[in-house]
């Protein structure tokens, strides 16, 4: 499946396979530079564009995972232990929270979906 990856400031916009050309309508005042560690070039458009084997929202966090992990960024929304979704970020499909969904992390996606992957910050050390 396309997607279209708009990082803010502590969270991903996602769109799965978009109707049109995925642009940025806003610029942030402040955003994660660390967001963009696995595609610098997109930077500069504010847009990531990849293409994602599979079509669950599972599939999707893994190869989010994946990518960040080979730039060298810690990004794992998906607890490695439990399979489940790890309890520093909240994901939202349509802006339903995940684990509200029927077969959670299992959801298909379909073509206009949105994705929000946000990054909890805990300051506990």
């Amino acid at each position: 499946m396309r997607t279209a990856i708009m990082p803010g400031f502590s969270e991903l916009i996602i769109t799965i396979n978009p109707a049109k050309e995925a642009i940025r309508d806003r610029t942030l005042n402040f955003m994660m530079p660390w967001l963009y560690a696995p595609w610098p070039d997109a930077r500069q458009k504010g847009v990531i564009e990849m293409e994602v084997a599979g079509e669950t929202l599972r599939a999707l966090l893994n190869e989010l995972s994946s990518q960040y992990q080979q730039a060298g960024v810690d990004f794992i929304p998906i607890n490695r232990k439990t399979n489940q979704v790890d309890f520093d970020y909240d994901i939202f499909v349509n802006d339903r929270k995940c684990l509200a969904l029927p077969v959670g992390l299992d959801t298909e996606l379909k073509d206009g979906d949105e994705v929000r992957v946000k990054i909890l910050w805990r300051w506990d050390g």
